[in-house]
């Protein structure tokens, strides 16, 4: 037998070859991430040395992930090389998870590039579940962009499957022969180098993001994180543990102004208050429009030169029009959730489908509205089952939903479903026909638009002539065509002067002007109040909202008495001192100045969002960062706890 044999036995010989094309299945798709996100960095030469710095600190990562993911077996073989007997069971248990890790980090991986192209954040379990798979899975083999990343899988699937198969059947033979001595050194030195790997030698444990911001440019810095890890470490809390649950609760009723509430109380909700109006309560009905992905970058009236939302600016212009709105997450499930039910959203978290939320009731619109006496719809162009709108909404408040199975089959547009066109002719139609049919009783509708999402594509039956010929601007003058005629259409129906618009978007949209980590676009959205029966004149007003400040807003002008158990802000008032928001990784912070940005790495900075250079202010002006950091992690730690004791109903 070889000195190598004997000293290297086959089964160390197996993990190393499998911990290697763990290696090489990262780096590889490391540089496809680079060349499908920022392809124009390869020419680069300033920015040629932090790539070479993210890919060698990069690696750490990966050496890092291959190496928990080799514990497992390695302990198992170490156990079976020392009993001096061959386990076939446990051979194959080996087999089948080796097998099983290369699968996931390939699909991981995969998945992985587009995520990143869309959100500006590494995957995670945000929007990724088992619910929503079909229809992810529909979305990306239809639309071809993706295609050389699925061909990269599926060539990458088949040739790492028939090398390990010939590395099992060629090499593998549990090895008994050796001396102890041998036996010893071999596992002995095995172990240290798998130590070395479990980041730096030291006990195993969650591999430290820190080192991963080291510069300015936010893309590099997510270029060095390995996608394994961070879908797995997002299933580990964002920290936001700075005071504790009593604090919390005592700082959010101190920013809402809530007295006389004990906030030890773990009985009973500590935001709870009854709101009175002097005033006639005004019957009307109020329908929500949350438009996807509109940020307010794309916006004329935010100072776009692309003319893409005519409409929406002539809605604005005629509209009392807030300019400092920001959405509470990135995600539409995250817009859904606080624009209706006005709770901030957690990072990384999916806000109606994490184990919790699902068997809760929350108070907000949709159940403030039919304890009313509303009637209430909500419309979406895909199937309800996606983001778990079916159990969240008709537990909390929704009559019912009117989704994809609604509409003929040359409505559908893409994986997605029906177009904005379908979907607000729809609206129209069954608004009109609920406000003819029962006159006594007011509806709240809320439509959920698709359109300016991946894949950008438009019905082929719809009527609408694009102005512009790149694929992603069309969409949005169609969206903000549909959504103006919607309007136009609803402006000839009798119950048009009574009847509250809210538009609002969902999140905005990752744009590449940003020089740092948090594009602004993602959060800055337009929210436009349209009451013809209440304003008499347009009106801009510039203090900070949230979408979490609907739902208190439009009871305001409805003036009708209600039990405000919510986070949220009348912005006709109250003032908001900050607003604050998810970007996955990031809890960032904002005011008419700074913005606060805390990260998952540990990592805080503090900017001036005006400013164009991303200069980090936070050893100069530490005391607005605590305040930021304070408020934000207040109330998003009371949030997490009313949650968790079923607190946050209308009780």
């Amino acid at each position: 037998m070889s000195a190598y044999r004997r000293w290297i036995p086959s089964h160390l010989r197996f993990l190393i070859s499998v911990h290697l094309i763990l290696l090489a299945i990262y780096s590889i798709f490391r540089y496809v991430m680079l060349i499908f996100n920022k392809p124009a960095y390869f020419f680069d030469m300033e920015r040629s040395m932090t790539i070479r710095q993210a890919f060698k600190i990069g690696l750490w990562f990966d050496v890092t992930v291959a190496s928990y993911a080799m514990l497992l077996p390695y302990l198992a073989l170490t156990y079976s090389y020392f009993k001096k007997a061959e386990t076939v069971r446990l051979n194959k248990y080996v087999r089948i998870y080796c097998g099983t890790i290369l699968l996931l980090s390939l699909v991981i991986c995969a998945a992985d590039v587009p995520y990143f192209k869309y959100y500006n954040s590494r995957l995670n379990i945000a929007t990724i579940h088992l619910k929503n798979l079909a229809q992810i899975g529909e979305f990306l083999f239809k639309e071809p962009k993706y295609y050389p990343v699925l061909f990269l899988f599926i060539g990458g699937l088949w040739g790492i499957g028939r090398l390990v198969m010939r590395l099992w059947d060629n090499a593998w033979k549990l090895e008994n022969t050796g001396s102890a001595q041998q036996k010893w050194v071999s596992t002995l030195a095995a172990s240290f180098v798998l130590s070395f790997g479990l980041w730096g030698g030291g006990a195993p444990k969650r591999p430290d993001m820190k080192p991963a911001t080291f510069s300015n440019d936010g893309f590099i810095n997510q270029l060095t994180l390995n996608p394994v890890h961070t879908w797995f470490d997002s299933y580990f809390e964002f920290d936001i543990n700075i005071v504790s649950n009593k604090e919390a609760r005592q700082n959010v009723q101190k920013a809402l102004g809530i007295h006389g509430q004990k906030s030890e109380d773990t009985l009973a909700s500590p935001l709870l208050r009854l709101h009175k109006f002097k005033e006639t309560p005004r019957k009307m009905n109020v329908v929500v429009v949350l438009m996807e992905s509109m940020s307010a970058d794309r916006m004329g009236i935010f100072g776009s030169p692309d003319s893409l939302t005519p409409g929406l600016d002539r809605i604005a212009r005629n509209s009392v029009f807030f300019d400092q709105c920001y959405s509470s997450g990135i995600h539409t499930n995250c817009g859904i959730y606080s624009s209706l039910y006005s709770m901030p959203t957690m990072m990384m978290q999916h806000p109606m489908l994490n184990g919790v939320s699902e068997q809760t009731s929350f108070t907000g619109l949709p159940v403030t509205l039919k304890n009313a006496g509303y009637r209430t719809r909500f419309y979406c162009t895909h199937p309800k089952t996606f983001d778990n709108l079916d159990i969240f909404l008709e537990k909390n408040g929704f009559d019912g939903i009117t989704d994809q199975n609604a509409y003929a089959k040359e409505d559908i547009a893409n994986a997605w479903g029906v177009g904005d066109e379908a979907l607000m002719r729809r609206a129209v139609y069954e608004l009109d026909s609920m406000s003819t049919s029962d006159t006594d009783h007011p509806f709240f509708a809320t439509l959920l638009t698709i359109t300016p999402h991946p894949p950008y594509t438009l019905p082929a039956n719809s009527t609408f002539k694009p102005k512009n010929t790149d694929p992603i601007k069309i969409t949005y003058e169609y969206s903000d065509w549909a959504i103006s005629s919607f309007l136009d259409s609803c402006s000839t129906k009798d119950w048009y002067q009574n009847t509250i618009f809210v538009f609002v978007a969902d999140h905005g949209v990752n744009l590449s002007s940003y020089v740092n980590d948090v594009p602004l676009s993602y959060n800055h959205i337009p929210l436009i109040i349209h009451a013809p029966g209440i304003f008499t004149k347009p009106e801009v007003r510039h203090g900070l909202a949230s979408q979490t400040d609907i739902f208190p807003t439009v009871m305001g002008l409805l003036r009708e008495n209600y039990t405000q158990n919510t986070m949220g802000y009348d912005l006709f008032r109250e003032k908001r001192p900050y607003a604050f928001f998810s970007q996955d990784y990031r809890l960032c912070a904002i005011d008419d100045r700074y913005l606060y940005v805390a990260r998952k790495s540990g990592r805080e900075s503090l900017y001036e969002h005006k400013n164009p250079q991303p200069v980090d202010l936070i050893d100069q002006f530490p005391w607005v960062a605590d305040s930021m950091k304070a408020f934000s992690c207040s109330h998003l730690k009371t949030a997490r706890w009313m949650i968790e004791k079923g607190l946050v109903g209308a009780q």
